[in-house]
């Protein structure tokens, strides 16, 4: 379950330091220690967990690729205090049954950080046993709130909270759609379920009652039910909980319907599977996702020079890419790889990274712009503001 990389300078993906490339982007600067003859022999392990296999891989493999290329400038630079980072992926398939086991085996390897996991429900699961043993967490993507509400000082995120997410939703439902022509749907899931259930609060607080309000399996090849009876009740806008692959069989199926009715989802949709699964379909989906990397000079070149190297970096990656990013710097304020330190440290510090300025709270919520929510589209492949909504 546990494969282990050593990101050496003869790693296939970078063949030159990042530093060359992105020389002048501050964002990178914190990676900057004394240059070393040859690495020593120490190692610390960077643990990245979430889901290689099923049907969440796509998120999960990207997401190793920001993990990668961090090591490697890490290395490139002569290591982190003067020891060689190495990078182990383990698999929960987004099942916390898995994830708690991924954990064990993680745990036996004593990372100094476990990047992970994607799934709330994994992060959630795993969060006590790595703070059982004095291991640190950053979770890339998990939003859940639970996650940094179990007190656990150790814990990190560098996305928002679906409370917050849900807010920030059900206000554009209110003000574009005021009369509640509205469905609000969910999988069913820790993470769908919960960012549905805020969004249903704030409406609900609004006055404002979904025509159509329900959770359905996920997995299935179609929901055409759902999306008769939403053109039965005159829906005109929905909100879909729900990860990529179900979120598209919606919207397609809605787009083949020809029905007036926008789709309205959350941050899970910030990945390109959920583009190459909707096809054209997904032109007409907005979802909310923290500021995006790209409008910031070090994350789009970051982006080209991972193309360039036959890698195409999502969201999520550059989180994965810059949770290292926060470690390392922590790593360096303290010169220790001591977790209550880094911790102490993370929570009291600001640090630059390819999303921005990152600061954490007491809980471990990342704070500033990128906890912040906006909304988005797909376009060509591409994702775009979406500052006009239909």
């Amino acid at each position: 379950m546990v494969s282990h990389v050593a990101a050496r300078g003869a790693a296939s993906l970078i063949t030159c330091s990042f530093s060359e490339y992105l020389r002048p982007f501050a964002a990178l600067a914190l990676f900057a220690v004394s240059t070393l003859p040859g690495l020593a022999e120490a190692e610390q392990v960077i643990a990245i967990v979430g889901p290689m296999t099923g049907r969440l891989s796509a998120n999960g493999i990207n997401d190793v690729g920001g993990v990668e290329l961090a090591v490697n400038e890490i290395n490139a630079k002569g290591g982190l205090l003067g020891e060689k980072l190495i990078y182990s992926t383990a698999d929960d398939a987004c099942d916390p049954d898995q994830a708690e086991a991924a954990a064990q085996e993680i745990i036996s390897e004593l990372p100094a950080v476990v990047i992970g996991h994607f799934c709330s429900s994994c992060s959630i699961r795993a969060a006590p046993l790595y703070a059982k043993a004095h291991i640190l967490q950053i979770s890339p993507t998990s939003t859940s709130p639970a996650l940094t509400e179990m007190g656990i000082g150790s814990v990190f995120r560098m996305l928002g909270r679906d409370d917050d997410q849900g807010r920030t939703i059900a206000r554009r439902l209110a003000q574009v759609w005021p009369h509640g022509q509205i469905a609000v749907l969910d999988d069913g899931g820790l993470y769908g379920k919960g960012l549905a259930d805020a969004v249903r609060s704030e409406l609900k607080s609004r006055g404002i009652r979904p025509l159509i309000d329900e959770s359905f399996s996920p997995g299935a090849q179609s929901y055409d039910g759902i999306v008769r009876r939403m053109a039965d009740a005159k829906i005109r806008a929905v909100f879909v909980a729900a990860y990529p692959l179900d979120t598209a069989v919606i919207a397609r199926e809605v787009a083949a319907a020809k029905l007036p009715i926008t789709v309205l989802a959350g941050d899970a949709l910030i990945v390109p599977s959920f583009w190459e699964a909707a096809g054209e379909a997904a032109e007409a989906v907005i979802f909310t996702y923290a500021p995006n990397p790209l409008d910031l000079p070090a994350g789009e070149a970051l982006v080209e020079f991972a193309h360039r190297r036959g890698m195409e970096l999502s969201g999520s990656a550059m989180r994965t890419y810059a949770s290292v990013q926060v470690w390392a710097e922590a790593v360096q304020e303290v010169h220790s790889f001591d977790t209550a330190k880094v911790a102490a440290s993370l929570h009291s510090g600001q640090f630059t990274t390819i999303i921005g300025q990152v600061r954490f709270n007491a809980k471990g919520d990342v704070l500033g712009p990128p906890g912040e929510w906006l909304w988005y589209r797909w376009r060509a492949g591409k994702i775009e503001h979406a500052l006009v909504m239909p």
